[in-house]
């Protein structure tokens, strides 16, 4: 790629967390200069830290597409502990639990066993890895790392004091008193966003339906749920999956990095959410006075922490959600944090990074190849962005209201359940072909409409437009919305939501079927094999479909398979660890051989010295024999001269 070289860099990228890291390493590898700025240094605590199956396959996508595999090494738990950590907890599944206040166990639980859609060598069970637990501390430094030794140039310690823009690109002054030139800025700094702020972007009030806030701290200390709740049994072990704890006006999460044999990580998320409008901030509590009172009035849930303690300081939030009305513009972008935010609740935050970044890094490489850095240009990433956070807050929204009873809430779970596997199935289609395929051009299909987010509801995909399902689950809330405004009961409520999500015979919906197996039986995982590539996805992708996807046979009936490159790596550490074991087995056979010569030559050490103390028996039982026949021997020959003596005088 040919660019001008009259700036001190191409790309400045404001913030160094994940998307931040993930911008620099695409674009870097992709032949831009770049240079990143943020106001403080690695290693350092940050939430977004629980993973998904849509955030991780759209790290493999930005991986392949941008020739990043460290992004494959965080895409993985394997993958983590090999390259980054052994620092960072597995996720096997999402699970729920909701409680009454008061009660000594929980209510109602839920669990969703998380479907592995990874490409695998095995031909029966599931991968050998699972969706993670970010140690984010170890996993953000590991990419602004990665980032600095790819060719970015970091700026640690250094705030962006002023931002100016002009037509050919943009000015930063620093506190160090630095001015750096760029031709494009990529503002990744969350919620102080220094474009925002500058250009006066966030809207107030935020433009979401979600009113919440939070405490959280992490903690050691923190007990497994499952060995001090013997309500109903799980189907995997709570503490194997990120737990939420549920009540009527909030909801608990409880995410253990050390969850595996082997971490060398003790630590545990732990965070408090509240509805603002049934638990409005109050100054009095400090947030661990609300803390230790939310643990009295939820022994339940007390159980799980009574040796708890925290080990940084707790922090406590105004409302969570801000938003933004722009989140591109000429020579900007703000990523998907930095634009806006929701809530914890369900791990979406990553999966809108992610899936931006794969938008938002081809559209930077375009407008430096068409020299066209204009809002137009960038349209695109502001409507998949606007498009992830209205989705991503509907659904919380929803959440919310729906914690004012489980059988509610179950059913709200069963839509959440049903969208985020559309989602799946969107990112998932593509790289099953392009596994097959090794075409680039199958792998970036998204490309001609990035902001179809979903287009149905689990299944039954490419039903309606983005627009039209976003609509949709907008009719859902308001239905919610009757109930938290005090229009509608509980019952009633429930028996309206259930009509409008089974009222469009298209998807073929039978919500009380799915509700009743929720937490009773896991998504089945069948490898499917085609070609010489398995694909763990039938629950989000049909055998035939699956069969079919990236397949083009020739005249001559063949079908020319690639392997791609996660797989090929995949390969070589499987080779490695097996020739690992093998060193193990022949090691502990060494082992075992020493200890065999070991115990021999213990008991002949043993033997010697019972013939040793035999011997030293004898010789004193023959030195007193000795002593004795000696003793004797004197007094007769002082007796026999004594007889003499007598003699000679008489």
């Amino acid at each position: 790629m040919t660019v001008k070289r009259t700036h001190d860099t191409d790309v400045l990228v404001l913030g160094s967390g994940l998307a931040g890291s993930i911008a620099a390493l695409c674009l870097v590898r992709q032949g831009l200069r770049v240079m990143i700025l943020d106001q403080g240094t690695h290693p350092r605590f940050a939430l977004g830290e629980s993973t998904t199956t849509p955030s991780s396959l759209w790290l493999k996508v930005l991986a392949e597409r941008f020739d990043v595999p460290e992004l494959h090494n965080i895409s993985t738990g394997e993958g983590i502990r090999r390259h980054v950590a052994p620092t960072s907890g597995v996720k096997s599944n999402f699970g729920f639990l909701y409680h009454e206040q008061g009660a000594e166990t929980m209510t109602r639980a839920w669990q969703a066993v998380i479907p592995q859609a990874e490409f695998s060598e095995e031909d029966i069970g599931p991968p050998p890895s699972s969706e993670m637990h970010y140690y984010r501390q170890d996993i953000d430094a590991y990419l602004w790392s990665s980032a600095l030794a790819a060719g970015a140039v970091g700026r640690s310690g250094t705030t962006a004091a002023e931002l100016t823009f002009d037509d050919d690109g943009a000015s930063v002054e620093t506190t160090t008193g630095e001015t750096i030139r760029c031709r494009f800025v990529i503002d990744a700094s969350g919620y102080n966003s220094v474009v925002a702020n500058t250009l006066g972007l966030r809207e107030d009030p935020p433009s979401m339906r979600t009113n919440s806030r939070a405490i959280f701290t992490h903690m050691v200390g923190v007990k497994p749920y499952e060995q001090v709740d013997e309500g109903p049994k799980p189907l995997a072990p709570w503490s194997q999956g990120t737990l939420h704890h549920f009540f009527n006006g909030g909801w608990m999460w409880v995410i253990p990095f050390g969850n595996f044999r082997g971490s060398q990580n003790k630590l545990c998320s732990v965070g408090l959410s509240f509805d603002n409008k049934a638990f409005p901030k109050d100054a009095e509590y400090s947030p661990e006075e609300a803390w230790a009172r939310f643990l009295d009035e939820y022994p339940a849930v007390g159980k799980q922490f009574t040796d708890a303690v925290p080990v940084r300081p707790w922090v406590a939030t105004g409302r969570l959600q801000y938003s933004s009305s722009r989140c591109v513009g000429d020579r900007f972008w703000l990523t998907a944090h930095a634009a806006g935010t929701v809530d914890a609740l369900y791990s979406m935050g990553n999966i809108n990074i992610f899936q931006s970044l794969a938008t938002g890094v081809r559209l930077v490489l375009e407008a430096f190849e068409q020299d066209r850095f204009t809002a137009a240009h960038f349209e695109p990433l502001q409507r998949l962005t606007d498009n992830l956070h209205r989705f991503q807050d509907r659904i919380v929204y929803g959440s919310y209201v729906g914690m004012r009873a489980p059988e509610l809430l179950e059913l709200w779970f069963t839509l959440w359940g049903l969208t985020d596997g559309a989602r799946v199935r969107e990112v998932l289609k593509p790289i099953v072909r392009y596994a097959r395929t090794g075409d680039m051009a199958d792998l970036t299909s998204y490309d001609a409409c990035p902001e179809a987010v979903f287009t149905g509801f689990g299944h039954q995909t490419g039903i309606l437009t983005a627009a039209e399902a976003l609509d949709r689950l907008d009719g859902f809330c308001d239905v919610m919305q009757e109930l938290e405004e005090g229009r509608a009961t509980v019952a009633e409520t429930r028996e309206k939501l259930l009509a409008a999500i089974e009222s469009d015979e298209r998807f073929d919906m039978h919500v009380e079927e799915i509700t009743a197996g929720l937490g009773k039986s896991p998504w089945l995982l069948e490898p499917l094999r085609r070609l010489g590539v398995k694909a763990y996805s039938t629950a989000f992708l049909s055998p035939d479909e699956v069969a079919g996807l990236g397949v083009d046979e020739g005249d001559d009936g063949e079908v020319k398979v690639n392997t791609p490159r996660w797989l090929e790596e995949r390969k070589v550490f499987e080779a490695q660890a097996l020739e690992l074991r093998t060193d193990l087995e022949n090691h502990r056979e060494l082992r075992r051989d020493l200890e065999r010569e070991l115990d021999a030559y213990r008991a002949n050490t043993a033997a010697l010295e019972q013939d040793r103390d035999a011997w030293r028996e004898r010789a004193q039982q023959a030195e007193a024999r000795s002593s004795a026949g000696s003793l004797g021997r004197v007094k007769k020959l002082l007796r026999g001269l004594g007889g003499r003596e007598g003699g000679s005088a008489g």
